[in-house]
């Protein structure tokens, strides 16, 4: 951006970066604000603690707003590189739960409707993508020890965390009541 700023005149600099700074807050704000509602939904849902879901009068959830801002000024703590194997080890895992879902309910629901069908001659694709996710997902681990302990915490965390919604959402079905997963 300066390069093309500057064959252009010094004062195309300024606003070039300005623009660049005003867009990216903006991006930066909304994302912010959707995780705030996404908070306050769970929390609606009760799938996280229902203070998260308090809201000011004009439907600002201040809390969740609150909340994340503690996140991410405890990040300003850590390396970037860190922060980047945090990203990475969550991205990969995440991806890692989704392919296993994608088998977990063809096999053990092959009746149920889908909006679209995946060709079979498509299924062997899975092996390299989750061969890649496995390699990405075994760095993030052999980092620094302080990464690695990040890392697990969060997956030693997040997986009862996961069963307990499952197992409540199977409940709630069994009473016959709507559960947090209908919301999805």
């Amino acid at each position: 951006l300066p390069s093309i700023g500057f064959s252009l005149g010094q004062w195309m600099v300024g606003l070039l970066m300005t623009a660049s700074v005003v867009g990216n807050a903006g991006q930066y704000l909304s994302e912010f604000m959707e995780q705030s509602y996404l908070l306050q939904g769970a929390a609606d849902i009760g799938i996280v603690p229902r203070v998260l879901g308090r809201v000011l009068p004009s439907g600002a959830p201040f809390v969740a707003n609150f909340a994340q801002l503690v996140i991410i000024l405890s990040l300003l703590a850590f390396d970037f590189g860190d922060i980047l194997i945090f990203d990475n080890f969550f991205c990969a895992t995440a991806m890692l739960l989704e392919f296993i879902a994608f088998f977990a309910l063809r096999w053990r629901r092959p009746d149920m409707a889908r909006p679209y069908r995946t060709p079979r001659a498509l299924f062997p694709m899975f092996l390299p993508a989750a061969a890649v996710l496995l390699i990405v997902w075994v760095h993030c681990l052999s980092g620094s020890w302080f990464s690695r302990l990040v890392n697990l915490v969060a997956l030693a965390l997040g997986v009862p965390y996961g069963v307990w919604i499952a197992r409540r959402s199977e409940k709630e079905h069994q009473e016959g009541h709507r559960s947090a997963l209908d919301h999805f």
